[in-house]
């Protein structure tokens, strides 16, 4: 609603002030209101040509288009959302292309727009094309100008164009933590039957109704936030409390045990910063909640192994996982499973097993498979966690 007022309030003034300079220029009421008209519609027309400016871009430079959303008439937002990957060639120059796409589309419209007016003879048809050609100036213009947005075309051209390698990070890691979000929606739907029926016989509880709330919020979100991260602490408090029930307790104890299991390990092979020992007992605490609640199924299981390799103790979590084989049900975390298995398997020192279930695996989730693919090439493996220091240091 806020960007249909604000479009509305943009189109009045131009009309405003178009009819004023029409008024004057023409002396007559009926060219004014034509003009002030005109030149209103041109808004929106500029508005879609910025959006087709950066779709043809995306196509020929074949940056995988995912959305396209163009509806200027009723105030939604207008983009053209693209997926590229990370490892793709000459990503910055291609990035900083499509940005480009849109505001340039409307400075070349304005341009045309100047030089048409200059081969028509009646004064309303000149001013008309002259406000359009102002208009399409401004858009264009005032994209190139960054904002606060993270939509916004400037802010994202300064982006690739100051820190193009960290645009670069920045779009890999947005990508693992969609997978991160799937693969916790797994260890959610796998629960197991004891799970669901505790969490019904307390749908009122305060520590469910945080956990659900939890859930939604880091459904939406693209990187792990301050507000997250203090949010988990307190889940993680929950879970720890003796009058949480157990079920609860133990899908608390698989939900954050996963998701910063899969982002320390993100930190310590990517970024090379391995995670601190304090860290690796909290993950270890909360596994062993899910594990002493429901000890056979698979997400308590992948909760425990990630856990182990935290810890630095590979067999351990291969021996979890040893019985997950390609196909099993529920086919998300069974993949899950096979990667971290392969992860341990490649810290063992078991190669061919773990380029075995790489190939496996690698189709469902591409990043975490990319991740365990460099511990698999690392001589020698790099270290999950930070040793602890030593006496009287």
């Amino acid at each position: 609603m806020k960007l249909r007022r604000r479009l509305v309030a943009v189109s009045l003034l131009l009309a405003v002030e178009a009819a004023a300079f029409a008024l004057l220029v023409t002396e007559s009421v009926t060219g004014a209101l034509v003009a002030a008209g005109l030149t209103c519609v041109s808004l929106w027309l500029h508005l879609v040509l910025h959006e087709c400016g950066h779709l043809v871009v995306a196509k020929l430079l074949g940056l995988p288009v995912i959305a396209v959303r163009i509806a200027p008439f009723n105030g939604w937002r207008n983009e053209v959302a693209v997926r590229p990957s990370p490892s793709m060639t000459a990503l910055p120059l291609r990035m900083v292309l499509f940005y480009l796409g849109g505001p340039l589309t409307n400075l070349c419209a304005a341009t045309a727009l100047v030089v048409a007016s200059a081969y028509t003879g009646t004064a309303l048809t000149r001013l008309t094309l002259l406000g359009a050609a102002f208009v399409g100036a401004l858009l264009g213009l005032a994209n190139l100008v960054p904002g606060r947005s993270a939509r916004s075309d400037g802010h994202n051209l300064l982006r690739w164009l100051r820190a193009p390698a960290a645009a670069r990070d920045g779009l890999r890691a947005g990508y693992y933590q969609e997978e991160v979000v799937r693969a916790l929606r797994a260890v959610a739907r796998a629960g197991g039957d004891v799970h669901r029926v505790g969490i019904q016989a307390r749908a009122g509880s305060d520590p469910l109704l945080a956990l659900a709330g939890y859930q939604q919020r880091l459904s939406t979100a693209h990187t792990q936030s301050a507000e997250l991260v203090e949010e988990a602490e307190r889940l993680a408090g929950l879970a720890r409390a003796g009058s949480t029930d157990p079920a609860t307790a133990a899908a608390i104890g698989q939900m954050l045990s996963v998701q910063f299991g899969l982002w320390y390990l993100y930190a310590a092979v990517v970024t090379g910063s391995p995670v601190q020992r304090r860290e690796v007992r909290e993950i270890s605490e909360l596994a062993r909640i899910a594990v002493r609640a429901q000890p056979r199924v698979l997400s308590a299981r992948v909760a425990m192994s990630l856990a182990h390799l935290l810890d630095q103790r590979p067999e351990d979590a291969r021996s979890l996982l040893l019985d997950v084989r390609p196909g099993a049900e529920p086919p998300d975390l069974c993949a899950v499973a096979l990667l971290l298995r392969a992860a341990a398997e490649s810290y063992l020192g078991n190669h061919a097993d773990a380029d075995h279930l790489l190939r496996v695996a690698r189709g469902d989730y591409p990043q975490l498979a990319q991740l365990v693919a460099a511990i698999r090439a690392a001589d020698p493996a790099p270290a999950l966690f930070a040793p602890a220091p030593a006496a009287g240091a």
